[in-house]
């Protein structure tokens, strides 16, 4: 299994016996929140379609996950979202099959699916799936045990990020990162603890927690002293001594620790 992520662009390409696009936080909608907040940018749908098929035309995949927070309201469904979100979702799964891993924002998501006799389109519960050998959950929930089994579990949720400091002066910048890590075995058997009695339950994975596909959003800045991050695995299943940063370029920038 190959996992490439799309140089300059939040989006992964994992490779086994499909070619599968994954793309996670779009949050379509968050314009409305931040307009209540004085600030005014106008819709982005528009942008954030060009840029996933931008990414489709570059991979040319098999089959696409949406890896949680597809809309950003949260509770219930703005306007603005019953027309977009459709029209987002039809239009990617024109291109190749598409299955949701609903995140903590997208209530009522099935509300929002556009005609499924014409789209292929699958609602994955949100404790996660396996699909072709790899395992995906939006980071929210607690995983179901079967991902354990994967090679890898792609999560998003947390929106990471480095902060760089320039040194002498108060200048800082936030910059979208990848983050590679180990699951932590013993505290994987704390809440699993079937898995011991069932070996073909753990594979040793990692985890690649994904930057946000919508770069209006914010993060997590991960080199901070006292990181605290959201959902169980990245909370509570990982070793955070082995986490690895990489920019959306590719410049790997090292363990988070030593950017701390």
């Amino acid at each position: 299994m190959k996992l490439n992520p799309v140089i300059e662009e939040a989006a992964l390409v994992v490779e086994n016996r499909l070619r599968t696009l994954v793309i996670a936080d779009l949050h379509m909608g968050i314009e409305a929140e931040l307009s209540q907040k004085g600030i005014n940018i106008g819709s982005q749908t528009e942008k954030l379609i060009e840029r996933v098929l931008n990414c489709i035309k570059a991979t040319d995949p098999d089959a696409i996950v949406l890896l949680g927070d597809i809309k950003h309201a949260v509770p219930g469904i703005s306007f603005r979202d019953r027309i977009e979100i459709p029209q987002f979702l039809a239009t990617i799964a024109e291109q190749a099959p598409v299955h949701v891993v609903k995140g903590n924002h997208d209530s009522q998501l099935e509300e929002l699916l556009p005609d499924t006799s014409r789209h292929t389109i699958h609602v994955e519960r949100a404790k996660g799936f396996v699909f072709d050998g790899a395992g995906y959950v939006h980071g929210h929930t607690w995983p179901a045990r079967e991902l354990f089994s994967a090679e890898y579990i792609v999560i998003a949720h947390n929106h990471p990020m480095i902060r760089l400091v320039s040194r002498g002066t108060s200048y800082t910048k936030l910059m979208s990162v990848w983050i590679r890590a180990r699951c932590d075995y013993t505290a994987v058997l704390r809440y699993y603890r079937d898995i011991e009695r069932n070996r073909e339950y753990w594979n040793d994975p990692w985890v690649i927690m994904m930057p946000a596909f919508n770069d209006i959003c914010g993060g997590v800045a991960v080199n901070t002293p006292n990181l605290k991050l959201m959902g169980p695995i990245a909370s509570k299943l990982i070793h955070k001594q082995t986490m690895e940063a990489y920019l959306l370029d590719g410049t790997y920038m090292g363990r988070v620790i030593d950017l701390v």
